[in-house]
């Protein structure tokens, strides 16, 4: 039987997980999804996924392929894994895609989203998935702050160092705020991204917006590429999903 070649697309809540890669002694997403294809095929099928994922840190549009010889529809492949996996793991679309099909050099783009609420109180509804803020933030500086971030350049000053990283250059497509109420959203978009990059340039914003920080200081920041200048946290992961992902098939 000739070998065929899956791509899924899958929706997680990563508060369980230590990420989505696979690592030794820890629980991870991609660790779930091949003990389900193991379980499915009955056979060891590993998978590539379209990016990693930190600790903690969702996925609304995420997408893994692996390859196996089956006959099985492949728009049923996502409803027979689900089956294997836990719900808070589940796979919503699937399709054949060719042998020679890329994944990660097809990935056109990511969206990730950060929550946020304004409040003197934590709220129980929202603080599994948002980020409390005990402090007003003035939305039309950071709006401002935003576009100084987005761009072709060094981020060094707006990750945490990953021994992996070759280069520190990346290339911002848009920043946008919205806000609802009390809370507050804010979509970061790029192809790629640096370890913690989007969680420390929200925590930059935030910096921004109580006025902490000035779009001057965040140009010296990028000049400086020291992560030590930048007085922005590392947000927790919990209020961070991969929102989008935009891939050419």
């Amino acid at each position: 039987m000739l070998m065929r070649k899956f791509l899924v697309n899958v929706e997680f809540d990563g508060k369980r997980y230590a990420g989505f890669q696979k690592n030794a002694n820890t629980k991870t997403v991609q660790a779930e999804i091949e003990n389900a294809l193991k379980k499915l095929f009955e056979k060891d099928i590993d998978i590539v996924g379209s990016s990693r994922t930190d600790a903690g840190v969702s996925a609304r549009d995420f997408y893994f392929v692996f390859s196996t010889d089956t006959k099985l529809p492949a728009d049923r492949v996502a409803y027979k894994l689900n089956r294997f996996l836990p719900k808070d793991i589940q796979c919503q679309q699937s399709r054949e895609v060719k042998q020679n099909f890329d994944l990660r050099k097809n990935i056109l783009s990511k969206t990730y989203k950060y929550s946020l609420y304004v409040s003197n109180h934590i709220k129980p509804l929202l603080n599994a998935r948002a980020l409390q803020v005990d402090e007003p933030l003035d939305l039309e500086y950071m709006q401002i702050c935003a576009q100084k971030l987005v761009g072709e350049k060094n981020y060094k000053s707006f990750c945490n160092i990953n021994a992996d990283t070759t280069s520190f250059v990346r290339k911002v497509e848009k920043i946008e705020i919205k806000q609802f109420g009390d809370e507050i959203e804010i979509y970061i978009t790029a192809k790629n991204f640096l370890y913690n990059m989007v969680r420390i340039l929200v925590g930059t914003l935030l910096e921004c917006g109580k006025h902490k920080l000035t779009p001057e200081q965040l140009d010296d920041l990028f000049v400086q590429k020291d992560r030590s200048k930048n007085p922005a946290k590392t947000l927790p992961p919990k209020a961070l999903v991969l929102f989008e992902t935009k891939i050419s098939l």
